[in-house]
């Protein structure tokens, strides 16, 4: 299982600052005593200044790790605070190493800043939502994921709630792969923890968190889809030809996700503009839905009701449109070898179908040759009754 834990020895020393426990540091000086090192009046100071509960940098961590071997994890276990300036306090408490993405939590929240949210240029992450149990269900998996991290909730102007995370934590989920900036630009993928984990449930909690923020139910074609938007410099028929070449990669992880599951998808063009697409990941027929229902879902009431809906609204089981005439051809077989022959009455009682639409397949199977007539059998009266068919082998 590709598994993402992140440790204290992992983040990069510039500009990270941490609190040591106060019984810790004690420990420290101990050591240092003990080992009758002589140290430079620097990093007497440094030490003298962590005994007073000031913080020092990472890098200062580090070096006296190697010096004192004093092993990281041990570190790790005993910092107060971490923060991304000496001068703040705003960062996270009793920090949760090793940090671990690859978890339920860690997939929600990634989820969501690649959804409704965001890591802006200085990696500060936000989270923007209407609904306020999707805020908290943010906040949760930061605080699971983190430890005791600060944070800020502001409402806005267009009626939304925004969840404001330190630079810290997105200097952290840097390390999973998750690039600052315009999502248009940076075009993130799913981190390979969450995409090639082995864990469905971890996939499932990444692709309802998404669903949550980006997905639609579209009641008038029963179709559930996401959008998303790339900057990319290409003609329309060339997106609209090569699209998996220019989808979000994103999309591409969710559409890797739902064939997990059994659901098949389709990501098409969208909208487009002059330095931008929309890409549309979708999919439709009642088994797809049902299965959707049953391992994914949402966290919010209207749509879980529109999903309800859209499936109830199926009076028969639905064949992907791109392969009618091989639903038609099996349901064919299976009538055939029960009969030695279909006609349009038994076809359309085996494929569920009205007798309109089994007569549109009897027709496109004869388009390309695919049955023949064997008999066209008359009543006493004379008038023709439903024709015979075997399929051409």
């Amino acid at each position: 299982m590709v598994n993402y834990n992140i440790n204290l020895d992992d983040i990069p020393s510039g500009n990270i600052y941490l609190r040591i426990k106060k019984g810790y540091v004690q420990k420290i000086s101990h050591l240092i005593r003990k080992s009758n090192t002589l140290l430079p009046v620097e990093i007497k100071q440094k030490i003298y200044n962590m005994e007073r509960g000031q913080k020092v940098s990472l890098a200062f961590i580090k070096k006296i790790s190697l010096n004192l071997d004093i092993p990281m994890h041990e570190i790790e276990k005993n910092i107060e605070r971490i923060t991304s300036l000496k001068s703040t306090e705003v960062g996270i408490r009793n920090p949760n190493f090793p940090i671990c993405f690859s978890s339920i939590d860690g997939a929600r929240f990634i989820a969501g800043i690649m959804g409704d949210g965001e890591m802006n240029k200085v990696m500060q992450i936000r989270y923007n939502n209407q609904n306020t149990y999707l805020i908290n269900l943010i906040l949760k998996s930061a605080k699971r994921i983190f430890g005791d991290i600060d944070y800020k909730l502001y409402y806005r102007k267009d009626k939304t709630y925004q969840l404001h995370f330190p630079k810290i934590s997105g200097l952290i989920t840097t390390l999973v792969g998750i690039k600052p900036g315009f999502k248009t630009i940076t075009d993130n993928p799913i981190p390979e923890c969450i995409l090639k984990n082995k864990n469905k449930n971890i996939k499932f909690a990444f692709v309802r968190q998404f669903f949550n923020d980006e997905g639609n139910v579209r009641l008038k074609d029963r179709r559930l889809q996401v959008k998303q938007t790339v900057k990319v410099n290409v003609s329309k028929e060339e997106a609209k030809k090569e699209i998996l070449n220019y989808a979000p990669k994103v999309l591409i992880g969710l559409q890797n996700m739902l064939d997990c599951l059994g659901i098949d998808s389709k990501i098409s063009l969208g909208a487009y503009r002059k330095d931008r697409i929309d890409c549309e990941l979708s999919f439709y027929r009642i088994e797809n839905l049902k299965i959707f229902q049953k391992y994914i879902g949402f966290d919010i009431d209207y749509k879980n009701l529109n999903l309800d809906k859209a499936i109830k609204s199926y009076k028969f089981p639905s064949a992907a449109r791109n392969k009618k005439l091989e639903f038609a051809i099996e349901s064919a077989k299976r009538v055939e070898k029960k009969y030695g022959f279909f006609n349009k009455d038994l076809l359309s009682k085996e494929c569920k179908r009205s007798l309109k639409t089994a007569t549109y397949y009897i027709v496109e199977l004869k388009k390309r040759n695919m049955i023949r007539c064997i008999e066209i059998p008359r009543r006493k009266d004379g008038r023709e009754m439903a024709n015979k068919y075997k399929i051409i082998s």
